[in-house]
């Protein structure tokens, strides 16, 4: 019995001795739950927390936030700690787990070390990268399509996946190839050439990536992005010589390929970033965003050329017309609304194709037929001139995300990716779809 209790004693007294890993443990607790309101541009009570370096710096207060060895000492670990919710952070939001309260604790008890190279370092790059969970063999049900890219060749379909993402064969509906290690959601695809795929996505309100990934060696991949927050939108210029995203963070990034440079960043809206379009001469990107505004970007510098500000609740998709003049975003409501270079609405061009329904995605068929793909499960062509539905193309049983079109030999076919997991490849004037398949390994 004696030895027993020895044993759990020596036990007890190795795991409070155990050395806290800052970049493992702890840092991870403060992306969670407190960079988002101590960051650049939102550094509330002048605290910031997102470089190891200005988390260790006093906000307004000036009182200390680490003082190494001293928890009660420390304004970070008060904070954190009390029970005052006037004072408790996170404000606003639950108070932190027990366990993160006392790992916190701990850490600066036992002299707040820092096992990071660069303490001038983001806080998000010091973080170990979790091992990414695999997706299953055989999916218990259809995931919801939520992005899809078209290959150069015109024969093969990347499409999102849980955690990867799958390539299927245009022709046959068949897969073909599947690419693990990707973000938890995939939001949004492009492909920059034949052997070079760009994935984005992210889990929300914790994270966002973009990667690059050579889908014929999918162990050749970069990790260009890694945000605080979603990438929700993302784009390709025709060249494969620009690559931008944006989402959830407000942030608008370009950059260069193939070197993967970052050309330039800005932070363009004021929300979310729901949709994103490069010009067909590939000179100006255009944005559409939940703060009800869309604009036109300087694709080379960055620059905000013009600012559309007509429609009364969130924008989600947004194109250019093919001429690269105009602009055309679908909002929340149903809307569709064509604007000009200075950010005036074309007169007699706002179109409402199918009620009171998200615009999801939008795109041209030809210089007078914008498609568009709808929250009611519609895809429909609109006559530009009469602003009446022309075409209904397609009608899935749920909300439709994604929408893409491929020219073919006799004509256009207009590919729609689905909530309820069907991908359906359609062509004007035929009743019937080309082809449908589930997009879900396994079914």
């Amino acid at each position: 019995m004696l030895r027993s209790l020895l044993f759990l004693f020596i036990l007890t007294v190795s795991a409070s001795a155990a050395e806290i890993s800052f970049s493992r443990q702890v840092a991870p607790i403060f992306l969670d739950q407190c960079v988002e309101c101590h960051r650049a541009g939102k550094a509330k009570g002048g605290y910031r927390l997102d470089t190891v370096e200005l988390m260790l710096k006093a906000g307004d207060s000036k009182a200390a936030a680490v003082v190494a060895g001293k928890p009660e000492e420390s304004e970070l670990y008060r904070l954190t700690a009390t029970h005052d919710e006037d004072d408790r952070m996170p404000k606003k939001a639950d108070a932190l787990p027990e366990k993160d309260v006392k790992l916190i604790r701990e850490w600066i008890a036992q002299g707040a070390r820092l096992d990071v190279a660069d303490p001038k370092a983001l806080l998000r790059s010091v973080v170990p990268e979790a091992q990414k969970t695999v997706a299953p063999e055989k999916y218990p049900r259809p995931l919801p399509v939520t992005a899809l890219a078209l290959n150069p060749g015109g024969d093969a379909l990347a499409c999102s996946g849980y955690f990867e993402t799958t390539i299927w064969d245009l022709g046959t509906g068949k897969l073909k190839a599947r690419l693990a290690g990707l973000p938890e959601r995939v939001l949004a695809l492009s492909w920059v050439s034949a052997d070079l795929l760009a994935v984005a996505g992210g889990v929300p309100g914790r994270s966002g990536e973009v990667w690059l990934v050579n889908p014929g060696k999918p162990a050749e991949r970069r990790r260009l992005v890694s945000a605080r927050d979603c990438v929700l939108a993302m784009v390709a210029s025709a060249d494969g010589k620009l690559l931008v995203c944006g989402g959830a963070d407000n942030l608008v990034r370009c950059f260069e390929l193939p070197s993967g440079k970052l050309k330039w960043q800005i932070e363009p809206h004021a929300d979310w970033i729901m949709g994103m379009a490069f010009s067909p001469d590939g000179r100006q990107i255009a944005t559409a965003s939940r703060d009800r505004t869309a604009r036109r970007i300087d694709a080379a510098t960055g620059e905000i050329l013009t600012t559309f500000t007509q429609h009364v609740c969130a924008v989600l998709s947004v194109a250019f017309t093919p001429d690269s003049k105009d602009v055309i975003t679908g909002d929340m409501e149903g809307e569709i609304r064509r604007w000009d270079l200075n950010g005036e609405g074309r007169k007699d061009s706002t179109m409402r194709p199918d009620g009171r329904t998200e615009v999801l995605s939008v795109g041209y068929l030809d210089a007078d037929t914008p498609v568009a793909v709808l929250g009611n499960g519609a895809v429909v062509s609109v006559d530009a001139k009469t602003r009446k539905v022309r075409d209904k193309i397609a009608r899935h049983e749920d909300r439709v995300n994604v929408l893409l079109l491929q020219r073919v030999e006799k004509g256009s076919r207009v590919i729609s990716g689905c909530h309820d997991g069907r991908v359906r490849i359609s062509e004007l004037g035929k009743a019937e779809p080309v082809l449908q398949f589930v997009a879900s390994p396994g079914w």
